[in-house]
């Protein structure tokens, strides 16, 4: 889900000032960051993505969590500060799920896979969003809040911020932050996050929190001896914001046409990487690989 609504044009000022500061950093240290493909293709994504998210994604979750708010099974009254702390928490939650999902179930990384595409990290490259939200259907994780209570403006508000509170994280220019390491999502955990080391895969999956991550086994810190390499472990070689918004859904077509009808439901929901003869790489065999290379 990407960041719509009035939220979004009081966070843009600041987010383009955030992208500006960064540049000029870099820049007086003599580093990359921002090239100009990398940079006019993640333009490009993210105004496909400001047009179909008002057009067609706020929509679905909308609708969806309208006709869920009617059969609701309490209503949670937001004028409490505690009603607020536990929309926060539940947040959490359903957005680690999605998050980790949107990494192991292929038919929600087709979308989630454009985020993962840029080689360079930087806060432009927070907003390289994919278009076909709808479609993947990620926003239902969310939609339990609604039916627990929480209205649905307060928790597409709460998401709002979820998301706003990750743009800062995409850079290089934050080191480790000392005592929030490890509980709050910082940027050296989210460079870890972006990283095709294969130590690195599918980690810290956290919004604004790594609590979750700690719980369930996700949480990985970034290592001095292992630099993180961004981007996918396959790069599609490409800035075209089209091929990079549809690459994924167009490699899952190509693998439902070359593989017979009853591997289609692995093929579409299982790992991304997954071949039922065994050519494909998965996250979890990268692991394997690497760790095997260094017995």
């Amino acid at each position: 889900m990407g960041l719509n609504g009035p939220l979004f044009w009081y966070a843009l000022p600041v987010f383009a000032a955030m992208v500006l500061l960064e540049m000029w950093l870099l820049r007086r240290r003599g580093e990359p960051g921002y090239t100009l493909g990398e940079s006019f293709a993640t333009v490009g994504i993210g105004l496909g993505q400001r047009v179909i998210g008002a057009v067609v994604k706020a929509s679905g979750f909308g609708l969806l969590a309208l006709g869920i708010w009617q059969v609701r099974l309490t209503t949670i009254s937001m004028h409490h500060v505690l009603s607020w702390a536990a929309l926060f928490a539940g947040v959490e939650f359903t957005y680690y799920w999605f998050h980790r999902a949107s990494h192991e179930v292929r038919w929600l990384w087709a979308t989630h896979a454009v985020h993962h595409t840029p080689e360079e990290l930087n806060i432009l490259a927070s907003y390289r969003l994919g278009w076909t939200g709808l479609l993947s259907g990620g926003f239902l994780f969310h939609l339990p809040l609604v039916w627990i209570g929480f209205p649905p403006a307060a928790v597409a508000t709460m998401l709002a911020i979820n998301l706003l509170y990750q743009s800062w994280l995409h850079t290089t220019l934050i080191p480790k932050l000392p005592f929030i390491e490890g509980v709050f999502n910082t940027p050296s955990s989210h460079r870890v996050h972006h990283g095709r080391n294969a130590d690195y895969l599918d980690r810290n999956h956290g919004g604004v929190l790594l609590v979750f991550d700690r719980l369930f086994g996700t949480y990985v810190a970034e290592r001095a001896d292992e630099p993180v390499q961004f981007g996918l472990v396959k790069p599609i070689g490409s800035v075209n914001p089209v091929t990079i918004a549809f690459h994924e859904w167009a490699a899952m077509a190509a693998d439902l046409r070359a593989y017979p009808l009853r591997h289609w439901p692995a093929l579409l929901f299982g790992p991304p990487g997954w071949r039922p003869d065994g050519t494909g790489l998965t996250s979890a065999d990268v692991r394997a690989a690497y760790r095997a290379e260094r017995v």
